[in-house]
């Protein structure tokens, strides 16, 4: 047992590692080329430990987080074994990542001879060769119809150059070269800057000292884990989510979570094992989002000042089995949108669940993905002699579940990027592509509505300029919409549809919820995000808070009547609540609710 870390050097030196992150997560943003990077933040660094453990995480992504240590942990059985100037690039969810469009770029660090830390960047590619120009393909039904490049951790660096022959192959399978090539440069120098630092590190307090520090930090966030989890009472719980069908290819996914909470040796037991087989489609799971969306679900029901390593996270079992489609992935099953789609009903079914155990930062199901206001937009660009281009966009997209003492928020997007994400710039978005947006604005009465309300969904119309734009999108939570929690009302539904210009809405023409339509010119294509669920009654909720939302424009005064049974003065530029009809019309709700 190595001496005793003092709490202030403690404190002094993950504030250091957590600073290395933000630096490194800073120098990803500042030179990626694509939006996707640059301007959303599709991204996320890590810093892990001797061991490939995470020990830091800055500004990451919840569905990255809590699996980073899986991914790096293939290098340490690469046949050519690990020195100092080599990277690694994993995107493999066969082989601890998260989907292919995850590059992860992982540095070992050296100090002294000795292996010390491993910097990892980890940024979400716009374009990775896939068959179908999306780096999401639902209706895959092998990895071979997905049509990704497979990087099983291999080696694109020695010595600190690259190996040229896979950069090669990449851009030889990529629509758009160039754009990932700059992307590649950018998470290569992010990785680089964390080594840099790391070494830095090194050198001022010496190895000996950092490896002490390391095991300590781990030793206090399970620590603070267990102390949490120590408060929560023993038992057993269950809670079941769905996600919507693909029409013609794969049924209604049911996803069962079960819970058990062991206070005496705080742990928190998620078993997903009995869940179906994996599926011929995209949608499957893989182990690293599995247990990363998982342990998000719990983490959010958690104290935000646990520290962000594997110490803490190893508290939380997650039990799952090969080839489920809520389990280990397996080739050459397709795990294309592990990130999205069933990763973010998991992630709200193990928040939702434990609401069954405390209120403490009670939460109700996020908003479902991924309408076409984020979808992955390709085509051909006329202002740039028709040069092709794919990218994602974030935009129309809401989610925000209601939480216990706060209102959903509206930048939310869903679970796994928990408003991690920034929205497009629609200025700068209009500049790079060839596309108009024609409408992006709130949809009114659409809230989840609670004590405390979701945010309310959006309405998102993009229309091409010139030429064809292709929308690919999978969008969830049309048949299913985020449920409620403790008499909370479930969100809105999800829509897509088109429509002509000249016609107006009255021409529109209903979507698949899962497709990549082509958009003509002379046509537009239209979202209706998902919103999360309310948490709490309506009933119960503050007749300011709705006067304020009816003033906003968010709800209508009809519907303030209807659910909250508020009746809003709006004959004044400042909205009133008329006290004593709201009284009489909430006591009216109470003795219907009796009398049912």
């Amino acid at each position: 047992m190595g001496k005793k870390i003092e709490s202030y050097l403690m404190s002094v030196l993950s504030s250091r590692l957590y600073s290395i992150g933000l630096e490194m997560t800073n120098a990803l943003m500042r030179t990626a080329r694509s939006q996707l990077m640059s301007v959303c933040h599709d991204l996320s660094t890590a810093i892990c430990d001797r061991n490939g453990d995470v020990i830091s995480l800055a500004e990451s992504i919840p569905v990255h987080c809590a699996n980073m240590g899986l991914t790096v942990k293939p290098c340490f059985t690469h046949p050519d074994g690990m020195k100092r100037g080599d990277m690694f690039l994993n995107n493999s969810p066969y082989h601890g990542n998260t989907h292919h469009a995850d590059y992860t770029y992982i540095a070992p660090v050296f100090w002294a001879g000795e292996l010390m830390f491993f910097a990892v960047t980890k940024g979400h590619q716009a374009d990775i060769g896939n068959s179908i120009p999306s780096t999401y393909h639902s209706n895959a039904r092998d990895l071979y119809e997905e049509g990704a490049i497979d990087w099983p951790c291999v080696k694109i660096q020695r010595d600190y150059s690259d190996v040229r022959d896979i950069i090669a192959i990449a851009k030889a399978r990529i629509r758009v070269p160039e754009v990932w090539y700059g992307d590649h440069l950018a998470c290569v120098g992010s990785a680089r800057t964390g080594e840099k630092r790391l070494e830095e590190l090194c050198a001022e307090y010496g190895n000996g000292l950092i490896k002490e520090f390391c095991d300590a930090y781990q030793e206090y966030g399970a620590r603070r884990v267990k102390d949490e989890i120590g408060k929560l009472p023993a038992g057993h719980w269950e809670y079941d989510i769905k996600s919507d069908a693909i029409e013609g290819l794969v049924h209604e996914i049911k996803i069962h979570i079960g819970c058990d909470i062991i206070p005496e040796e705080g742990r928190i037991v998620i078993d997903l094992r009995d869940n179906e087989d994996s599926l011929e489609c995209g949608l499957n799971m893989c182990e690293a989002t599995v247990r990363g969306s998982a342990i998000t679900g719990v983490l959010n029901r958690l104290p935000n000042d646990v520290p962000s390593n594997e110490g803490a996270m190893r508290q939380i079992e997650v039990l799952m089995r090969d080839g489920c489609v809520v389990g280990k992935a397996k080739m050459p099953y397709s795990s294309s949108l592990a990130t999205t789609n069933l990763a973010d009903r998991l992630i709200s079914g193990v928040q939702a669940l434990m609401n069954q155990i405390t209120d403490k930062l009670g939460m109700a199901e996020g908003g479902a993905v991924q309408c076409p206001a984020v979808s992955v937009i390709s085509g051909k660009d006329w202002r740039r002699g028709r040069q092709p281009f794919v990218n994602q966009i974030f935009l129309g997209m809401t989610g925000g579940p209601g939480v216990n003492g706060h209102d959903g928020w509206v930048t939310y997007q869903y679970p796994c990027t928990g408003g991690a994400l920034n929205w497009n710039s629609i200025e700068i978005l209009e500049q790079q592509y060839p596309v108009l947006i024609v409408e992006e604005e709130i949809l009114p009465d659409s809230v989840g509505a609670g004590a405390f309300d979701s945010a309310p969904a959006c309405k998102f119309v993009l229309t091409p300029r010139e030429d064809p734009v292709t929308c690919a999108y999978s969008c969830d939570g049309i048949d299913n919409p985020p449920r409620g929690a403790l008499g909370g009302g479930d969100g809105h539904k999800a829509a897509a549809w088109k429509y002509s210009l000249a016609e107006g809405e009255a021409s529109r023409s209903d979507l698949p919820p899962f497709a990549e339509p082509t958009i003509m010119k002379g046509e537009a294509i239209v979202s209706e995000s998902s919103s999360g669920g309310g948490y709490g009654d309506p009933m119960a909720r503050d007749p300011e808070k709705v006067c304020h939302r009816v003033r906003e424009g968010w709800i209508t005064p009809e519907f303030a009547r209807k659910t909250y049974g508020v009746a809003v003065d709006t004959s004044g530029e400042e909205y009133a609540v008329v006290e004593e009809e709201t009284r009489a019309l909430r006591e009216a709700a109470r003795q219907a609710a009796r009398r049912d």
